[in-house]
């Protein structure tokens, strides 16, 4: 349990921090809107961090493409939400009895050994929330 946290948090902080060669990728690819921005906004996307009001640009040149898209109208507008996923250990129980040999017919005879290999699955750790293209909501799993 200790090694799948471990895990799932490193995993989790790469993918927040930008990983600073992702993140100066994206810059160059595009530059033009980058060089738009303040200095201090600059400085911010080139450490990786986001903040409310930003608009969809700056957040993709951080956090590159979304794992999902949604969209949302309502009554107050039209909303967009970007998650992030990472792989990670997921919560299923094991573990399991797996069998060891199968005759030709497909039969099993032989011994059965435990598979306490841990599953993978895709997790959720940002959702970024737009709205009218500027960022109105961060959700980051800790």
């Amino acid at each position: 349990m200790i090694l799948r946290s471990a895990v799932f948090a490193l995993l989790g902080a790469l993918l927040l921090s930008g990983c600073a060669a992702g993140v100066a990728d994206r810059i160059a690819e595009r530059q033009a809107v980058y060089d738009a921005y303040p200095a201090e906004v600059q400085e911010r996307i080139a450490r990786g961090q986001i903040r409310l009001g930003d608009d969809q640009d700056a957040v993709w040149m951080v956090y590159g493409d979304p794992s999902e898209r949604f969209s949302r109208t309502d009554a107050k507008g039209k909303t967009e939400t970007w998650v992030y996923k990472v792989l990670g250990f997921s919560d299923e129980v094991y573990p399991t009895v797996r069998p060891v040999y199968h005759d030709y017919y497909g039969r099993r005879f032989g011994t059965y050994y435990i598979d306490d290999t841990p599953r993978y699955a895709w997790q959720e750790v940002l959702r970024v929330e737009f709205t009218e293209g500027r960022v109105s909501a961060i959700q980051m799993m800790e």
